[in-house]
């Protein structure tokens, strides 16, 4: 399969990428692997640093990864850790950080001494507006059907509404696994935020139980629940059994989103980028 065209917006001219599809961070999925081989394919991916057992385990990463757009979640609220992963994050110069869950600020004004840039996950105006007064450089619109922590707006609503009452760039998140998909979000938004459809990449670090379980959900099989982290957010159904059997949150307890609906097969990386950017082509062609 060969690269198809570039698709041209705010977010690709900001990361210097060719498509504007980033690859969500997933807590014990996301790798190196998989944040090589969707740079290599003209996106880009997130990894959280708490994927790594250790600072000095992130850091050897960071030192290690090759000179790709690629981006770091650090997660803000309740992380012993930040000072450390901001440290190594500043040495690296990492380009892109996305913050979770807390004040971006600190972050902000580290990554843009040395010219990286921040997203912030948001779910509603508030943070919103909070986020782009610490000056980030883009909202994550953290809408209905996102796997892991989600909000309960529509991304039909979400991404426009943040966009119009912010002025900055946002990408959309929530149910995104189809080059159709991209395709609406581009109406709506920068880019289309991808997580749930990532997870069944050859490079990513799903277990072949979590792969089965994804492979064979239905949208209707994912639930919205505070059961997990004390935090809404979206898993498969069939997994959360195992929490009243003494499951380990987030490693026995699967998180998946709405785009379960379009996750059937197994698929490498750099091809899957190519497959949507193709399908978007193609969807905006058809279009009437």
């Amino acid at each position: 399969m060969r690269a198809p065209a570039p698709i041209a917006t705010a977010i690709t001219r900001m990361l210097k990428i060719r498509y504007p599809i980033v690859v969500a961070p997933m807590f014990l999925v996301s790798t190196p692997a998989l944040l090589r081989a969707v740079a290599e394919a003209g996106a880009i991916a997130v990894i959280p640093s708490l994927n790594f057992r250790t600072a000095e385990d992130f850091e050897r990463f960071l030192e290690g990864f090759p000179d790709l757009p690629f981006g770091v979640n650090l997660i803000l609220k309740d992380n012993p850790r930040l000072a450390a992963d901001l440290a190594a994050v500043r040495r690296r110069k990492v380009p892109l950080v996305v913050t979770s869950l807390g004040d971006p600020g600190p972050v902000v004004e580290a990554v843009h001494a040395y010219g990286g840039r921040v997203f912030a996950d948001v779910v509603g105006l508030r943070h919103a507006k909070k986020a782009r007064e610490r000056g980030v450089d883009a909202l994550v619109a953290v809408a209905a059907g996102a796997g892991g922590h989600a909000g309960q707006v529509s991304p039909l609503v979400l991404a426009p509404w943040l966009k119009e009452e912010t002025g900055l760039p946002v990408l959309v998140a929530g149910g995104l696994a189809t080059g159709r998909q991209l395709l609406a979000a581009l109406a709506l938004g920068d880019a289309g935020y991808f997580g749930t459809r990532f997870i069944a990449t050859r490079e990513s670090a799903a277990g072949e139980e979590y792969r089965r379980m994804l492979l064979a959900a239905s949208p209707e099989e994912v639930v919205y629940t505070d059961r997990v982290t004390g935090v809404p957010a979206n898993f498969l159904r069939d997994s959360l059994d195992r929490l009243s059997a003494g499951g380990k949150p987030w490693k026995e307890v699967y998180s998946a989103g709405h785009g379960v609906a379009f996750v059937r097969q197994e698929t490498p990386a750099k091809t899957l980028v190519w497959r949507i950017a193709e399908e978007y082509h193609r969807a905006k062609a058809a279009l009437p």
